[in-house]
């Protein structure tokens, strides 16, 4: 089955701002994320339902080569992608991102 992919723009500016991040770290490195975050997407609208449960109705896939995590819902045959976040980051700055998107109508 493939799903819809529907990016919204909470996770199109996690996006923006970590290629940014990590282009500053070194030149070309955010056209590289983007790339492996692509990947990650595309295996995303063939199988989300793969990737287990993290909290509540959110799923986790992470990007190959970055410590970035994509957190996304399921919903009929469309895939929601609320947030894309460096894994690094304080666990309860996640559980709070995720919390503030959990209540939100698809």
């Amino acid at each position: 089955m493939n799903y819809e992919l529907i990016i919204r723009s909470s996770a199109q500016r996690d996006i923006a701002h970590l290629a940014l991040r990590y282009n500053r770290k070194e030149s070309g490195l955010g056209e590289w994320f983007i790339i492996c975050l692509d990947a990650a997407l595309q295996g995303l609208t063939r199988n989300a339902e793969i990737y287990r449960i993290v909290r509540h109705e959110y799923r986790k896939v992470l990007v190959k080569r970055f410590p970035v995590g994509v957190f996304y819902i399921v919903r009929g045959q469309a895939v929601y992608v609320d947030a894309v976040i460096d894994l690094r980051s304080d666990p309860k700055q996640i559980e709070n991102r995720l919390r503030s998107h959990g209540d939100a109508e698809v």
